[in-house]
């Protein structure tokens, strides 16, 4: 339910086509909410038959036809319906395969363990690199529709990314310290 809103917000800028929709939502929900291309189709065709959006086929000078997508007023109505209600308990998706595989790992030792937190920690260094970039890429969406004043909004949502990142890449890192140090501790 909460991609169809994510949707929403976004056409809530702008009109755009699926493709440039999905660009943009790599360029920024993304980083908290993952979602294939399937799933955007989806949900846009969903929130068509619903009437929170519409779609007319335009022509495309750099190749085929393309369907842009509008959210209506009944669309802007339920997103600032569900803006204005919170869900009583605020939860996020906890789940972490990553999370589930260290928890078992007993299974393949620590020297095992150990390239696979690597690779997880140059993962997070990439993931705050980029969301570094992101906010550069947010300036110039907000820029083309008007909207500069939704800045502030990005920039929270921002700021939260790069402190969940920068935990996570301080937990890789003890946790790598901590596996060296254990996997020493074998060798003896």
């Amino acid at each position: 339910m909460s991609l169809s809103y994510g949707l929403l917000g976004l056409l809530n800028y702008f009109p755009m086509s699926g493709y440039d929709l999905k660009k943009m939502f790599n360029d920024s929900i993304n980083f908290f909410w993952a979602a294939e291309t399937s799933q955007i189709y989806r949900e846009l065709n969903g929130l068509e038959k619903k009437g929170d959006i519409v779609s007319k086929v335009t022509a495309s000078a750099k190749g085929p036809n393309k369907r842009v997508y509008t959210i209506t007023k009944q669309g802007k109505t339920n997103l600032k319906k569900w803006l204005d209600n919170p869900p009583e308990i605020i939860g996020e998706d906890q789940r972490n395969a990553f999370l589930i595989r260290v928890l078992h790992s007993s299974q393949i030792g620590f020297k095992k363990l150990h390239p696979q937190m690597e690779k997880r920690l140059l993962a997070y260094q990439t993931e705050l690199r980029q969301l570094n970039i992101v906010e550069q890429k947010l300036i110039h969406y907000l820029k083309m529709s008007g909207q500069e004043e939704n800045l502030p909004y990005w920039e929270m949502v921002l700021s939260r990314g790069r402190y969940v990142t920068k935990a996570n890449i301080a937990w890789a890192t003890e946790t790598l310290r901590n596996l060296k140090s254990r996997m020493n501790k074998d060798r003896s």
